[in-house]
């Protein structure tokens, strides 16, 4: 019996010992260590605040940023409370228990904001625990002055306090870069009326940027039913039916089914349509967006474009497939970029059937035999998809009939170039046009490269293809409703290229080559061809930055493509020969992960100077005549030179040569072009004269370029990547040289690289009838 009286005691002792532990968790947390509580908390909400925006709910940014703060000071308060009584339970009395507890969880929540922004966990881990002393050691600091301060300067500081933490908490936003906080409800179209800064001369007659004559109408068809938007709700003219894609979807989120209001089987069929005014009938252009957070609609960033091509008598629609995009709640449907096409072509079976209903604003106003097909990131490769169905769609008795409507062009604005089900598309005898930004931070790559390179002609029409990579053009800002930024928060704090275009100049470019290639291509104009081939024809309306473009038709007469082993025989029929060259290989141009692009070239490099000779012999079955071109694709390789010339000689160079090479990496090459005919008269011109061979775009993702080889698995980890540009050449240009030259006897064309060292990729050598100089 007192054995268990001496225990009950005991144990009351112990419990009564625990609450009076307990009671005293604050004891310590006064004086200087409240302020440094305080400011962790106000870091605390201002990361969470930002890491919502990339999180949406679809309630609303005001919704989403006050749930974030609540559950952010619940969190923080249940954990150092916690850690706190921890401490006093373990007999911790003389640490600052709750500040304690604060910054563990302060550290614990910086540590995944930073992971999730993908800068790794070493980093993240790092940046967590200088974030968390920081912003405990900025709070001591304002507790030390106010405390030691008078009371008149402890009021103002206090005062001075309350505000800064009021702002970080509420107006976050406020505070981002324009643009990476957008709802599509407050979206504007920054580029509609606003033209970029022009530069010098040009050779367009006119601005095919400008708004054309035709008057239009904007309305849009939906399913009448839409939760979000009333556009495809009650206020839709027409009504449009569901479609069944489950023959293509595994699952379909609960969540997601939630948001939306449908599943897989009844997808809607919701569009935004400008056509003009007038009998027609008209081409129609069907644009789609790509993947962006599900919850900020995308579908209406381009009417900038719509508005323009309607104006310029071709029927614009922009498709709506938000419901296939990614949401941080309900994930991203299985083979999404499959989906995208198969809707597009369900939107083009939608018009065929408008097209023969007398009350249909569409009624008879649609020519089929004129479609185009424009998308943005994975729409881009949805759209090239699209133009070539079959790969992925034949025997699918849901969509339109093959023969009742004919693809004649399809434009990539930053599009992706995955595999699905283990192809990509080949465009064939469809006209084809990429645009891509060198700072674009979400596709670092020139995915629309390797799309241009599988677009083929059976030199039997008019079609043809271009590219055009631009400096300081990114990612989303050829949306209006993405914003500036091309990742979403909290990444977009870290992720950001420096000197960006303007959004409206950027988009005044897609306005630009878009509107002068639906001339071309659907309208059969001429008057904008100069553009394609070489991007100077529109100075005047172009903003300045640095260009490089591709171009090629199906007149062009292939002399050697690259594409075998064999570097003494590039193509058939055709040999090769050099000297004083340090490298010369047929190699794959890489990108910026060092994966090959599927296309190659002819890699030539240099110290002082060298010469590459491509002997034609008798493999040309017609006769070049003087007003042709030579024509051919060639990237300064700047870096790479850098890189072989290390690996050969180690890191220790002499001062000459390093400066040497810096020289060569910042500016054009010195490169003469000299042809020759069988009878031995040649003729030699420098390529300056023509169009100088510029150095690769070197681009920094971060702005802390220490940063880009571990952030986001190095995805930025080098700067640059090949890109080539198209030149022309004019073999009278060589007669007036010399003018003993036949260029029907034409037989050999060399590459003198005068200036060493240097580095090139050379592709695509052949040539063409110049049709400006014909007509």
């Amino acid at each position: 019996m007192k054995v268990e009286y001496v225990e009950f005691h005991a144990r009351k002792n112990r419990a009564i010992r625990t609450k009076l532990k307990l009671a005293r968790l604050i004891e310590r947390d006064r004086g200087g260590w409240k302020y440094a509580l305080a400011a962790m908390c106000a870091f605390n909400s201002a990361a969470v605040s930002v890491s919502v925006l990339g999180m949406p709910t679809g309630l609303g940014r005001t919704f989403d940023i006050a749930a974030a703060l609540l559950l952010n000071a619940a969190g923080m308060g249940l954990a150092a409370g916690i850690v706190a009584a921890l401490l006093a339970l373990a007999g911790s009395d003389k640490v600052p228990r709750f500040t304690v507890g604060g910054a563990v969880y302060t550290g614990v929540l910086a540590y995944f904001v930073f992971y999730f922004s993908g800068l790794g966990w070493k980093t993240s881990l790092a940046f967590a625990l200088t974030a968390t002393l920081i912003s405990a050691g900025f709070g001591l600091l304002v507790g030390l002055v106010v405390r030691r301060g008078p009371p008149n300067r402890r009021i103002a500081l206090g005062v001075v306090a309350a505000i800064a933490a009021l702002v970080v908490m509420t107006e976050v936003p406020s505070l981002l870069p324009s643009g990476a906080v957008s709802d599509a409800d407050e979206a504007t179209d920054a580029g509609a009326s606003g033209q970029p800064e022009v530069r010098a001369s040009s050779l367009l007659l006119s601005d095919p940027s400008q708004p054309g004559r035709n008057d239009y109408r904007n309305f849009t068809y939906g399913s009448g039913k839409d939760k979000h938007r009333s556009e495809f709700g009650k206020e839709a003219e027409l009504a449009s039916p569901s479609v069944d894609a489950s023959a293509y979807i595994e699952s379909w989120p609960w969540l997601r089914q939630q948001f939306w209001g449908f599943d897989e089987t009844e997808l809607p069929l919701n569009g935004r349509v400008w056509l003009p005014e007038g009998a027609g009938p008209y081409p129609v252009m069907l644009m789609v967006h790509g993947n962006h957070l599900m919850e900020d609609f995308s579908d209406a960033g381009y009417g900038y474009l719509g508005e323009l091509l309607a104006s310029r008598g071709i029927a614009a629609v922009s498709v709506d497939e938000n419901f296939f995009n990614y949401s941080v709640w309900s994930g991203i449907p299985d083979q999404d970029i499959k989906l995208r096409a198969w809707l597009l072509l369900q939107h083009i079976r939608l018009l065929q059937s408008y097209s023969t209903d007398e009350g249909s604003p569409f009624y008879g106003r649609i020519d089929f035999d004129r479609v185009a097909l424009l998308g943005h990131s994975r729409g881009g490769q949805a759209a090239a998809m699209a133009a070539d169905a079959d790969r992925w769609f034949a025997g699918d008795a849901s969509l339109p009939d093959r023969d009742s409507y004919e693809i004649q062009a399809v434009i990539a604005l930053a599009p992706t170039d995955a595999e699905v089900d283990g192809e990509r598309p080949q465009l064939r005898d469809v006209s084809y046009l990429t645009l891509q930004g060198a700072k674009d931070a979400d596709l670092v790559n020139f995915y629309g490269d390797r799309q241009y390179g599988r677009a083929t002609f059976s030199g039997n029409g008019r079609a043809f293809k271009a590219s055009l990579y631009i400096e300081d053009a990114n990612h989303s800002q050829f949306n209006t409703t993405w914003g500036s930024s091309d990742n979403s928060m909290p990444g977009g704090l870290f992720i950001r290229p420096k000197e960006l275009l303007p959004a409206e100049e950027q988009r005044g470019i897609a306005k630009l080559y878009v509107s002068a290639f639906a001339e071309a291509t659907l309208h059969q104009s001429r008057e904008y061809d100069a553009l394609f081939r070489d991007y100077r024809a529109a100075s005047a309306y172009l903003p300045d930055t640095r260009y490089f473009n591709q171009y090629e038709n199906d007149d062009f007469r292939m002399l050697a493509d690259f594409s075998g082993e064999d570097r003494e025989q590039p193509a058939w029929g055709v040999t090769a020969e050099a000297s004083g060259l340090t490298d010369w290989q047929h190699a794959n141009a890489l990108d910026r992960q060092g994966e090959g692009k599927a296309d190659k070239g002819v890699e030539l490099g240099w110290e002082e100077e060298g010469d590459y000779t491509i002997v034609i012999g008798s493999s040309l079955e017609e006769k070049p005549e003087e007003e042709d071109l030579l024509m051919f694709s060639l990237a300064n390789r700047g870096r790479e030179l850098e890189e072989t010339l290390e690996a050969k000689g180690g890191e220790e160079q002499p001062q000459a040569l390093e400066e040497a090479i810096e020289e060569a990496m910042e500016s054009s090459l010195s490169i003469d072009i000299e042809l020759e005919d069988r009878s031995g008269n040649s003729a030699r011109l420098p390529l300056e004269q023509f169009m100088e061979a510029e150095p690769q775009v070197e681009t920094e993702f971060t702005w802390l370029p220490a940063l880009e080889p571990i952030v986001a698995d190095g995805k930025f980890k080098d700067a640059e990547e090949p890109v080539y540009q198209t030149y022309e050449l004019s073999l009278k240009d060589f007669v007036e040289e010399n003018p003993d030259f036949d260029p029907s006897e034409w037989e050999r064309v060399t590459f003198h690289f005068n200036e060493g060292p240097g580095k090139v990729m050379l592709d695509s050598v052949g040539w063409m009838t110049d049709e400006g100089a014909a007509e």
